[in-house]
C-alpha cells in the first residue's frame, strides 16, 4: 500500500474522503428505515444532524490541537499557510462524539426536541459512519498499528503517516469490524431499548473497545497522564460516568406491560 488516493478521469480521489462518502451514502437508507420504523418528523432530524455534524467537527479539530499541541509552532501562529496547515490535520473522534453529545443537549433544551426516539433510532448510523472512517485511515496509513508480522499485517511502501516497509497490526480494521458489530447491533435491537439506553451502550462499548485499542496503536502517544494516553484518559471518564447514568436508570431492556 503507497498511496493516499487515486486518479479517476483525470481528477484525485482521496481514500479517506472517499470512504467518509461512502460511509453517508450507507446512512441515508438506514435513516430512511429508521424513520419509518420510529414514526419521526424529519425537519427534526435535519436540525439535530446539522448541529451534530457541526460541534462534532469543532471538538474533533480542537482535541486534535490540544493533543498534538507540543508539535506547535506558537512563533508561527501569525502566519495564515502555517495556520492552514493545523487546519489541515487529523481529527479526534473522541472529541467529536463529545461535540455531538452537547448538540443534542442543545437541541433538547434550546429547539425543545425530544431526542429519546432519535437517539434510538439514528445512534447505530455513528459507528456505521466511524467504520467506513477507520478503513480510510487504513488505506492512507495513519493511525497505525504496533509492529506486527502475524495474519493479516500490513506493510506500508510510501506512507506519509505510517513507517514504511515495516510490517504493522492492522488496528484499523479491528476497530472498523468492531464498530460495523456495534452499528448492526444497536440497528437491530434499537426499538427494544429503554430511554438513551442506545446513547449508553454505545459509549460504554466504545470506551472499552477504544483504550483497549490504543495499546495496539503504534503511531505517536498523544499527550496523556501516567503512561495513558489522552484518549485513554478520556475513555475512562466517560466508562465511570455511562457506567453511574446506566445503574441510576437500573434497566436497558423496556419493561413489557403485564396484562
Amino acid at each position: 500500500m503507497n498511496q493516499i488516493g487515486f486518479y479517476f478521469c483525470g481528477h484525485f480521489i482521496a481514500y479517506y474522503g472517499l470512504m467518509i462518502v461512502v460511509g453517508i451514502l450507507v446512512n441515508i437508507p438506514i435513516v430512511y428505515i429508521q424513520s419509518r420504523r420510529f414514526g419521526l418528523n424529519i425537519n427534526d432530524f435535519i436540525i439535530i444532524c446539522a448541529l451534530s455534524a457541526l460541534l462534532g467537527i469543532i471538538f474533533a479539530k480542537l482535541f486534535y490541537l490540544i493533543t498534538t499541541c507540543s508539535r506547535i509552532n506558537f512563533i508561527k501562529l501569525n502566519d495564515l499557510s502555517y495556520i492552514n496547515i493545523l487546519m489541515n490535520g487529523g481529527f479526534v473522534f473522541l472529541g467529536g462524539v463529545i461535540g455531538f453529545l452537547l448538540a443534542l443537549l442543545f437541541c433538547n433544551k434550546v429547539f425543545h426536541i425530544n431526542i429519546q426516539s432519535y437517539i434510538q433510532a439514528y445512534m447505530c448510523c455513528l459507528p456505521f459512519g466511524h467504520m467506513f472512517g477507520r478503513i480510510g485511515c487504513y488505506l492512507v496509513g495513519c493511525c497505525y498499528g504496533i509492529s506486527y508480522t502475524g495474519l493479516l499485517s500490513v506493510k506500508y511502501t510510501a506512507s506519509y503517516f505510517a513507517p514504511n516497509d515495516v510490517e504493522l497490526f492492522p488496528v484499523q480494521l479491528l476497530e472498523a469490524f468492531i464498530d460495523f458489530v456495534l452499528g448492526l447491533l444497536l440497528l437491530l435491537f434499537s426499538k427494544k431499548l429503554k430511554k438513551y439506553a442506545a446513547l449508553y451502550l454505545y459509549l460504554l462499548a466504545y470506551s472499552v473497545l477504544r483504550f483497549t485499542l490504543e495499546f495496539l496503536r503504534g503511531d505517536d502517544i498523544r499527550n496523556g497522564i501516567a503512561g495513558l494516553s489522552t484518549s485513554q484518559i478520556l475513555c475512562t471518564i466517560i466508562f465511570f460516568v455511562v457506567s453511574y447514568c446506566l445503574f441510576y436508570n437500573r434497566y436497558l431492556l423496556k419493561s413489557r406491560n403485564k396484562k
